[in-house]
């Protein structure tokens, strides 16, 4: 993959990240903390349903992307038994929309169940076709269908502040719904030339089971890392108030630049390590990428360390834990894309169930921690739960990854990343009472990562000005598959 191809793919989550930096304070300042906590109770619903309905194909169509001849058909293969499945489930839970609403925002109007409902459908199409230009690398087309349903979102909640609107939860869901048609309507776009052959494309039933064979593991693997990451919403709607519920949204929408960081590598990670190995490469280059990955993770937790306080000048005065808050809130996305490099051998020895033990022992810290902590600590100790879970989780996944395909160091992985979970949790506990105190502290181990990574970042930095000057030499072709990003 070139750096053309790889900034192009960047651009989506950069541009997404800095759009979200002005958004969450928008609704922050426009809607009721209320109404925010419930628009976080749509978009974990909104996960949960792509998570669950895919059947763990859309995974299944990465890795065997390389390996079939008809393209077309396995798109057909892979979206066709979700998509049944999710039609069944709406009619399923017809007769008790009322009362489905009602459990989840607090409000009995079946409109807004529907209207999540609109929600899943749409981000459920949306993820097989943006499929398709994650693996034939057009990063751009990838990345203005990431960065349009956030204008349009920011666009909708600046026209509801007018006084012509009432600024209900019922209008902030459907600007939200409304972003969403918007990047189905472009990747659809984007992408008729592969899904249009699809819907003629022949597929039997043996395609099917070997692909659900790979994938329905993946399916409670999905739906445990939904858990995961949504324990602390469902305990904070059960066991705290709605308003605290909004406080922890916008602490983990803060967490931005970790999603970026998440959502770039994820992108582009998948495709190529699985092109390695089709192409015979020597899989040891994957240790190097652990720890480059490691310097990344470690440099934005400390800057985001050092610059939280800004927080305060964006956010109405009921937000002010946020600052804090989002310290630990990075370390999901963060922890999650250092997994996503460590867990490699489970993908290439295809032991799809070691992803779901590994989620699942995250899954019961996140569980009792969360039981635990937040009916006295609220998003506090929801965020605490949220970090402490999700070390366990990428501990868990890089041993498993370790035990079935080959051991790698990962002391030097462990000490970093713990020492920055307990940092994190450190500054929420303390820095109410010190704030100046831990922002210096935060900002003096910026030196301390620049020192402890600095082969890395000369690594990185020479493969850069590699990929550059390779550019300028030979403008068309690819680099090599068995180049590092």
């Amino acid at each position: 993959m070139n750096i053309r191809t790889v900034l192009a793919f960047a651009l989506g989550p950069v541009v997404t990240a800095g759009l979200g930096l002005v958004t969450v304070p928008v609704i922050a300042w426009v809607f009721t903390p209320a109404d925010v906590g419930r628009l976080n109770i749509v978009q974990i619903a909104v996960s949960f349903g792509v998570l669950l309905f895919n059947l763990g194909l859309d995974r299944a169509y990465v890795r065997e992307y390389h390996e079939w001849s008809d393209r077309g058909a396995l798109l057909k293969a892979c979206f066709t038994p979700g998509f049944a499945l999710l039609l069944l489930a709406m009619l399923v839970t017809l007769p008790i929309d009322r009362r489905v609403a009602g459990w989840l925002f607090g409000l009995g109007h079946v409109a807004y169940y529907w209207m999540l409902v609109a929600c899943v459908v749409a981000s459920f199409i949306s993820r097989f076709l943006s499929l398709i230009l994650r693996m034939q690398d057009r990063g751009l087309a990838f990345s203005a269908s990431q960065i349009l349903p956030k204008v349009i979102l920011l666009l909708a909640v600046a026209a509801l502040a007018l006084p012509a609107f009432s600024r209900t939860f019922g209008e902030l869901e459907v600007a939200y719904l409304a972003s969403l048609l918007s990047v189905l309507l472009i990747y659809s776009w984007n992408t008729w030339r592969e899904w249009v052959p699809a819907l003629r494309a022949p597929v039997s039933r043996p395609q099917i089971r070997g692909l659900l064979d790979y994938g329905v593991p993946l399916i409670f693997a999905g739906v445990a890392y939904w858990g995961l990451d949504a324990t602390s919403t469902l305990t904070l709607r059960s066991l705290s108030t709605l308003p605290e519920l909004a406080i922890y949204s916008v602490s983990m929408s803060f967490a931005g630049v970790g999603v970026v960081f998440q959502t770039i590598f994820s992108v582009l990670w998948a495709p190529m390590v699985y092109k390695w190995v089709a192409h015979g490469a020597d899989m040891r280059r994957v240790d190097h990428v652990a720890q480059q990955a490691l310097a990344v993770v470690c440099a934005i937790w400390v800057v985001s360390g050092a610059l939280s306080w800004l927080i305060d000048f964006v956010l109405p005065a009921h937000y002010v834990q946020v600052k804090y808050l989002m310290l630990c809130c990075i370390g999901e996305p963060l922890l999650y894309t250092l997994s996503e490099v460590t867990c490699v051998g489970i993908g290439i020895t295809r032991r799809s169930m070691l992803s779901l033990w590994s989620t699942i022992a995250g899954l019961v810290v996140n569980v009792a921690l969360s039981v635990w902590l937040v009916p006295g600590h609220g998003a506090a100790g929801a965020v605490v739960a949220n970090a402490i879970a999700f070390l366990v989780f990428f501990v868990a996944r890089t041993e498993a990854s370790a035990h079935v395909w080959r051991p790698f160091p990962r002391a030097r992985l462990y000490a970093f990343v713990t020492a920055g979970v307990g940092l994190s949790i450190a500054t929420l506990v303390y820095g109410p009472h010190a704030p100046v105190h831990f922002s210096v502290v935060w900002l003096a181990l910026l030196p301390v990562v620049a020192w402890c990574f600095r082969h890395e970042w000369s690594g990185m930095h020479r493969a850069l000005l590699g990929a550059l000057k390779s550019r300028r030499s030979y403008p068309e072709p690819d680099e090599e598959p068995g180049a590092l990003p």
